[in-house]
C-alpha cells in the first residue's frame, strides 16, 4: 500500500485545526501545541504500526491489514447500496447465532470484526481507500476518549500535568497498540467517554448528551469486547455507591465485587450455559490450540471453582509479570519487561506516598478495580506472551494513571505535610 502524501497532509492539517478549535479539547487544560504534538505522535506511531505489519511474513495474517482489505468491497457497497451496507451488519451467516460470550464461529464473534470493517469502509470514502490516511481518521476519533480520561483524572490529581499525560498517552505498549488500526484505540476511547460522562451524571451536571454517550459507548464495547462491558457493571456500581458516601470508599468496592463473585458462582451451579468459568475455559482452550515460541506452559484449567483457585497464581503471573526477563526473545519483549519494571516502580512509589492519600477518590479506585479484574480474566484466558502484552496494554492507563495521579509533586507534597496528612482531595469543576 502506497503512502498518499497530499491527501494525508491535507487531512492532517484539518484534524490539527479541529483539535485546536473544538471546545471539548480546549477545555482540557492542555495547551494546543501539546495536544497537537500528542495527536501527531499517535499518528506517527500508527504509521509505524502499519508498516511493521506490512511485510510478506505478517501482512496476510495481521488483523489490521485484513480489516482494511475487507473494508474495500464494503466501501463500494456503502456507495451503491447504503441500505444493504447497514443490513449486512445484522445478517447472520452461521446456522445459529450462538451466545454472545462464545468465542468461535458465531454471529457475535463475527460482529466484533465487522464493526471495525464497517468503520474503515466509511473512512475509505474520504481517504480514497488509503490505509495510511485512514490512520488519521482513526486516531482523531479515538483522541476524544483519551482527552476525556485525562480531563477526568485531572480532577483528582495532585501530580504534575505532564506525568499524567505521559501515563495516558505515551505508555509504549499502549501507544503502539492503540494508535494502529485495530480495536484497542476505539475501545479505550469508548471506555474513557463512558467514565467521563458517568462522572458528569454523578455530579448532577450531566445532560442528555452524556446519557446518549454512555448508552452508545456501552453498546459499542459490548459488541466488540463483551466481557469489558460486563466488567463495567460492578465498577460503575461501586463508584456510584462510594461517591454517595464520604468515608470507607474501599468498603463498597469490596462488597460489590464480592457480591458479584458470589452471584457468578451461584449462577454457575445451574449448568454450563450460565457458568462464567465455562466461557473462560472455552476461550483458554482456544489459545491452547495454537503453538509457537511465545506459547506458555501452563497447568490445566477446568470449569470449576477448585481448578480456578489453583490456577490463580498462574493467572496473576501471566497478567502482570509476563514476559519474564529470560523470555525476552526480541526487542518487543524487552520493552514489555521494562514496562513491567516501570509499573512495579510506580506501585512502590505510590504505596510509599499513600500516607498523604488515606481516602482515595472513588473514580481512581474504580479504575484500579476495573483494570485488575480485566487483567486477571486475561490471565486465565491467554496462554501466549505476545497476546498478553497487547491485552495488558489496553488496561495499563487504568492501572498506572490513578497511582501517578496520587503521587504528589514536591511542592504539593510540602503543602500536604504542612496542612496535615489524610485530607481527601477535593473535586474540581469539570
Amino acid at each position: 500500500m502506497s503512502f498518499d502524501a497530499l491527501p494525508f497532509l491535507v487531512y492532517l492539517l484539518i484534524f490539527c485545526f479541529l483539535i485546536s478549535r473544538i471546545p471539548f479539547f480546549k477545555n482540557s487544560g492542555i495547551v494546543s501545541w501539546v495536544l497537537l504534538l500528542l495527536f501527531c505522535t499517535k499518528v506517527g506511531v500508527g504509521i509505524v504500526y502499519g508498516f511493521y505489519f506490512d511485510t510478506p511474513l505478517l501482512i496476510n495474517t495481521a488483523d489490521t491489514w485484513c480489516f482494511f482489505k475487507k473494508s474495500l468491497p464494503e466501501t463500494q457497497l456503502l456507495l451503491h447500496h447504503p441500505f444493504l451496507f447497514i443490513k449486512t451488519l445484522f445478517s447472520n451467516k452461521f446456522s445459529e447465532a450462538g451466545g454472545a460470550l462464545i468465542s468461535n464461529n458465531t454471529y457475535w464473534e463475527d460482529l466484533k470484526d465487522n464493526i471495525i470493517i464497517k468503520i474503515l469502509a466509511i473512512f475509505n470514502v474520504f481517504s480514497r481507500n488509503n490505509y495510511f490516511t485512514n490512520i488519521l481518521f482513526y486516531n482523531f476519533l479515538s483522541f476524544f476518549g483519551l482527552v476525556a480520561f485525562y480531563r477526568l483524572v485531572k480532577l483528582f490529581s495532585i501530580s504534575h500535568q505532564y506525568l499524567l499525560l505521559a501515563s495516558i498517552f505515551l505508555l509504549p505498549s499502549f501507544l503502539f497498540w492503540s494508535s494502529g488500526i485495530h480495536k484497542d484505540g476505539l475501545m479505550f476511547s469508548a471506555l474513557g467517554l463512558i467514565f467521563f460522562s458517568f462522572q458528569r451524571i454523578i455530579m448532577h451536571t450531566g445532560k442528555a448528551k452524556h446519557w446518549i454517550t454512555i448508552i452508545m459507548c456501552i453498546f459499542f464495547v459490548f459488541f466488540v469486547k463483551n466481557y469489558l462491558a460486563l466488567a463495567l457493571i460492578p465498577a460503575l456500581l461501586s463508584w456510584w455507591l462510594a461517591d454517595r458516601n464520604q468515608q470507607r470508599h474501599e468498603f463498597y468496592f469490596i462488597a460489590v465485587y464480592s457480591g458479584c463473585l458470589l452471584i457468578i458462582m451461584l449462577i454457575g451451579i445451574t449448568g454450563d450455559k450460565f457458568n462464567a468459568l465455562y466461557y473462560i475455559v472455552n476461550r483458554h482452550n482456544d489459545y491452547l490450540k495454537y503453538y509457537g515460541n511465545a506459547a506458555l506452559q501452563v497447568r490445566p484449567l477446568l470449569a470449576n471453582t477448585e481448578s480456578a483457585i489453583f490456577y490463580l497464581p498462574t493467572a496473576i503471573d501471566i497478567a502482570f509479570f509476563r514476559p519474564h526477563p529470560f523470555e525476552s526473545k526480541n526487542f518487543e519483549y524487552l520493552l514489555s519487561f521494562i514496562e513491567i519494571v516501570l509499573t512495579l516502580t510506580i506501585t512502590i512509589i505510590f504505596i510509599g506516598s499513600a500516607k498523604l492519600n488515606r481516602l482515595m477518590p472513588p473514580f481512581l479506585i474504580c479504575c484500579l478495580y476495573f483494570a485488575f479484574s480485566i487483567l486477571l480474566m486475561d490471565g486465565y484466558i491467554v496462554t501466549f506472551s505476545g497476546a498478553i502484552v497487547r491485552y495488558r496494554s489496553l488496561m495499563l492507563p487504568f492501572l498506572i494513571t490513578p497511582m501517578i495521579a496520587l503521587i504528589p509533586e514536591k511542592r504539593k507534597r510540602r503543602k500536604e505535610r504542612a496542612r496535615g496528612n489524610g485530607k481527601q482531595i477535593k473535586v474540581k469543576e469539570l
